[in-house]
């Protein structure tokens, strides 16, 4: 059995073509069905309400469970497959329960058919649960992780990158290049690949490599932030002189990314700009005051500034949106 978990995110950012519409049409699919099966549980809450209560308990629980992480209620999360644990086990427990009682029942022949069932899913269910706790030593790092689940067949380019984008945070430039490679062999247009193998590229000083790559990157809108930023750190290789045009350019590609800012607010104050850094930083707060990060960084620049006042009133709205700041190391 091969057993992994994977996501595909796919984005549209020049509108849909013919592969996103045909998903998108299994995903009504799909809806459909989904609203169908939950037809059919209250279908079966109803008849098991006087019938059978303790399935009618264990299926109402499963609905109160399911219910906060349903969309009903709106959450800041990422949706997570371990959310239907609890209901997917209260739901089991009933069918467990209609299964015993069916069993119960007087007819002979039944009675067999119900037996051999029940020992097949018995004999299912030990080797799944064998299944599940060798599997959970995979969890024992990320290396292990990507390693094992790579081994039993989720080779998939989301593993690869991964495990390629792990090779190159230990430094191991060499093996980073084969995983990424590969990646790029399933999924050619891989964004998070490429900017990973730009990457190892600009560490092995193969700047013609990363240059080629950091270009290719910048017309996929997912990455293009990062790949200007890379660019930036490329010119400074090649000139040793800091691009603080394309830094701007970074802080201002796709989707507002608070780490490529603040990089671009500190180039600002490093070469000089402390006044531009500081209206930079100011426009910012406008529209992202909920950082505790940034009214920091205020009150630095102010204070650099030769501001005290404005430095204390900032540092003291980075406390009020971090208890903990003074702990913390930025």
């Amino acid at each position: 059995m091969n057993l992994h978990m994977d996501r595909d995110v796919e984005t549209q950012p020049t509108g849909f073509n013919e592969t996103g519409l045909a998903r998108a049409a299994w995903r009504e699919l799909q809806t459909m069905a989904g609203l169908l099966l939950i037809a059919a549980l209250f279908v079966w809450m109803w008849r098991a309400r006087k019938r059978n209560p303790p399935v009618f308990i264990c299926l109402l629980l499963a609905v109160i469970s399911y219910l906060p992480v349903s969309g009903i209620i709106a959450l800041n999360a990422t949706v997570a497959e371990h959310w239907i644990y609890l209901p997917s086990a209260f739901l089991f427990l009933a069918a467990a329960i209609e299964l015993a009682a069916w069993i119960d029942q007087k007819d002979s022949r039944r009675s067999t058919i119900g037996r051999t069932a029940l020992a097949v899913c018995t004999v299912w269910m030990l080797f799944l649960a064998a299944r599940t706790f060798v599997r959970t030593f995979d969890w024992r790092d990320q290396r292990t992780f990507l390693e094992r689940t790579i081994a039993h067949g989720g080779d998939s380019a989301r593993m690869l990158m991964n495990l390629g984008g792990l090779e190159l945070t230990e430094g191991k430039l060499e093996d980073a290049a084969t995983h990424l490679h590969a990646a790029l062999q399933k999924k050619p247009d891989q964004p998070l690949a490429i900017l990973n193998l730009a990457a190892v590229a600009l560490k092995e000083n193969d700047l013609k490599l990363a240059r080629q790559l950091l270009m290719r990157a910048t017309q996929m809108p997912l990455i293009e932030a990062q790949a200007h930023e890379y660019l930036a750190v490329l010119e400074n290789k090649e000139s040793g002189k800091a691009d603080v045009m394309r830094m701007r350019l970074a802080s201002r590609s796709g989707a507002p990314n608070w780490e490529i800012e603040k990089r671009y607010i500190r180039l600002l104050d490093e070469t000089g700009s402390t006044a531009a850094a500081m209206n930079e930083l100011i426009g910012l707060l406008q529209m992202q005051w909920y950082r505790a990060d940034s009214w920091k960084l205020l009150s630095e620049l102010a204070a650099k500034l030769g501001h005290p006042d404005q430095a204390a009133n900032a540092m003291a709205e980075a406390r009020r949106y971090d208890v903990h700041l003074d702990e913390r190391k930025f």
